[in-house]
């Protein structure tokens, strides 16, 4: 009886241990499968954070690529230039638009979940293109705006210096024996010279020299002019002066072997002095009159010689000082005797 008992012991304690046995090994597997899992799970959190950096490492290039494009010193110039300046306007406004366009919302990768993570990525290189694409639009908007400003410059100054040449030229021909130092039309002569050949250049620079080489040449030339003009105005001023002297000299002279001596005329005048006589009483006795004869002396010139003026001292000449004609009566008169 005590042998089967002993058996029936011994085979429960090796199911009991084949049960812990396949306990343990499923408990084993278990932990091994979770260990996996969870290895799994780490390492594809890991391989998301490493791709969401690598995202945000491209970002961040494309970024400062994008920076330094309009931080730099032609975009600055680009944006500053007007459609006036520019053959077409367009570029100007084209140049403005894309420069309006509003940069996307930063995205970080500071997330723990490989979702999150993997979505952020997305979203980093979103904006990596974003960036890229506006730098490459914009540095294409910058260049045209250059190019059709240099255009329109170099047109500009074509066209300024081809003006300048046609009135040098003018100068030129005008001033032919009208400057003061005829080298000063040599060296403009030189000057259009080489300006012509420099007019359909591509170098503005060079073509705005000639242009200033130009400018300083006329300018030469039109201060020989006025210093000619100022030369030959004070010479035929100081000709002037002195034909107007000799004439004046010359006229003086001819007065002075012209002149004659004013004649001067006069009459001597001469009164007598009043006398007083009282005859003795004698009777009266009436004689006829007799009207005498009438008679007029002729008038005599005075001499052609210079009078002497009279200075009422008495007579001048013969005779009783008597003027203008005389009849027989006034002769009478005349040869009585003076009483003192």
């Amino acid at each position: 009886m005590e042998q089967p008992i002993k058996t029936k012991n011994t085979m429960s304690k090796r199911i009991i241990a084949i049960i812990i046995t396949a306990v343990a090994v499923i408990a084993i597997a278990a932990g091994v499968a979770l260990a996996v899992h969870q290895h799994h799970a780490t390492s594809q959190l890991a391989e998301a954070k490493t791709a969401c950096a690598q995202a945000a490492d491209r970002l961040r290039v494309a970024q400062n690529t994008y920076n330094a494009l309009i931080n730099g010193d032609e975009y600055k110039t680009a944006v500053k230039i007007t459609a006036k300046q520019v053959e077409d306007s367009k570029v100007v406004t084209t140049l403005a638009k894309d420069s309006g366009d509003e940069a996307p919302k930063m995205v970080a990768c500071n997330v723990d979940d490989k979702t999150a993570l993997e979505h952020n990525t997305g979203l980093i290189d979103k904006n990596t293109t974003w960036y890229e694409t506006h730098t490459k639009t914009i540095d294409t908007d910058v260049k045209n705006v250059v190019k059709a400003r240099d255009t329109k410059t170099l047109k500009d100054t074509q066209a300024a210096l081809a003006k300048k040449i046609t009135d040098a030229k003018k100068l030129y021909d005008s001033s032919n024996g009208k400057v003061k130092d005829n080298k000063t039309r040599d060296a403009l002569k030189k000057q259009l010279d080489a300006a012509g050949k420099a007019k359909d250049g591509k170098d503005v620079k060079k073509i705005k020299d000639a242009q200033t080489a130009l400018d300083k040449a006329m300018k030469t030339v039109n201060n020989s002019v006025k210093a000619k003009q100022d030369a030959d105005k004070k010479a035929a001023e100081e000709k002037a002066r002195k034909e107007a002297e000799a004439q004046a000299a010359a006229q003086a002279n001819a007065q002075a072997q012209q002149y004659v001596a004013p004649q001067q005329s006069y009459t001597p005048t001469y009164t007598a002095p009043q006398q007083t006589y009282t005859a003795p009483a004698t009777p009266q006795y009436t004689a006829p009159q007799q009207s005498a004869p009438q008679y007029t002396a002729p008038q005599q010139a005075a001499p052609a010689q210079p009078a002497k003026p009279n200075t009422g001292s008495g007579p001048v000449s013969g005779g009783h000082g008597m003027t203008g004609p005389c009849d027989a009566a006034c002769q009478a008169e005349a040869m009585k005797p003076i009483q003192r």
